[in-house]
């Protein structure tokens, strides 16, 4: 009978999930102690005792998940990445990253690696152009969370932030200092996080009865270069700002340089916020007022939910959308 009996069957026979079963063989030390004697018990009782390389392919189990950014060089890779790792560890995991470097055929390639190396699921940040890769994965249950970016069409579980949201915060934070003439450095539809922060920019100008001027709406790189290309094209304007909300704070930071290289001030001549929270951020002069997307929680979450996925008996399709929140410092002045 010994033979015959798999992990599935300790699972069901003590009603918990396969991976607590599996952390209970592996000596994990964050399983409660009375589920763990309750397992060891009927492992006993069903004389189970595979070598960690049966249960390995009975299970296709690794212990480790993988994780594909979209770009390591961005500076909220870091804090994310760390969530990730800190609550894959909890729950007994290892993880397996990946640089897709912002090249879609990167993306695919990359989920072809980590199959291989057969990681138990993974984290990706796909944008549509791997929309189709994205389905595929659904189709065959394999478990996979979105981070950061919803793929409305893919229908697969994400964690992601409120773009449209924030877009709207940092409009109506500017607005109710006073500002009218507010400009948006932007990514626009080069990016969804670009686009759907535009889209709250209008937004709350339309709300505000502000009039939406094409020539305030620059779209650049998410990068120090593309921020000052777009807040040199501001300057320019005959009509210039007194207010910008660039989508990135590594935009706000070129628009910083550019400013101060015109001999304006920041913010009394021009004001400035910005979008992510990176760690720098707080230590510009002035200090920058930016929105914060809590990038080491969406890191943890982004765990949490694969390990539902995976043991859950078929894709679930949950988005979690995280609120996001103003962190206000110095670069706005009140008119």
């Amino acid at each position: 009978m010994g033979a015959a009996v798999t992990i599935f069957d300790i699972a069901k026979r003590a009603n918990v999930s396969v991976s607590t079963v599996s952390r209970v063989l592996n000596n994990k030390p964050d399983v409660n102690k009375e589920t763990e004697q309750k397992v060891r018990q009927i492992i006993k009782e069903l004389n189970f005792s595979p070598n960690s390389a049966a249960r390995s392919l009975v299970l296709k189990h690794s212990n480790t998940i993988g994780y594909i950014a979209s770009d390591i060089t961005n500076p909220s890779f870091p804090e994310t990445a760390r969530g990730v790792v800190v609550k894959a560890r909890e729950h007994g995991y290892s993880v397996m990253f990946f640089d897709a470097n912002k090249d879609s055929a990167v993306e695919k390639e990359a989920i072809q690696l980590l199959r291989t190396k057969q990681v138990d699921g993974i984290i990706l940040s796909f944008n549509e152009a791997n929309r189709e890769e994205l389905e595929k994965l659904k189709k065959e249950q394999y478990p996979v969370v979105q981070i950061y970016r919803k793929s409305s069409r893919s229908a697969i579980s994400t964690i992601a932030i409120d773009n449209v949201d924030s877009g709207l915060i940092a409009t109506r934070y500017l607005i109710e200092a006073g500002h009218k003439n507010i400009a948006h450095i932007t990514t626009g539809g080069g990016t969804q996080s670009g686009y759907e922060r535009m889209m709250g920019y209008q937004q709350a100008l339309e709300e505000a009865a502000i009039e939406i001027l094409p020539e305030y709406i620059q779209v650049g790189s998410n990068s120090i270069e593309g921020g000052k290309e777009c807040m040199q094209r501001l300057l320019a304007l005959e009509n210039r700002p007194t207010a910008v909300f660039a989508s990135h704070d590594m935009q706000a930071v070129g628009a910083y340089e550019v400013i101060f290289e015109a001999g304006l001030s920041i913010p009394d001549d021009i004001s400035v916020i910005g979008h992510d929270n990176i760690e720098f951020s707080q230590y510009l002069r002035p200090k920058l007022t930016t929105i914060d997307t809590f990038k080491y929680r969406l890191g943890e979450a982004s765990v949490d939910l694969l390990i539902e996925e995976m043991e859950a008996p078929s894709p679930q399709n949950k988005e979690i959308i995280f609120s996001n929140t103003l962190v206000e410092r110095d670069s706005v002045k009140r008119m």
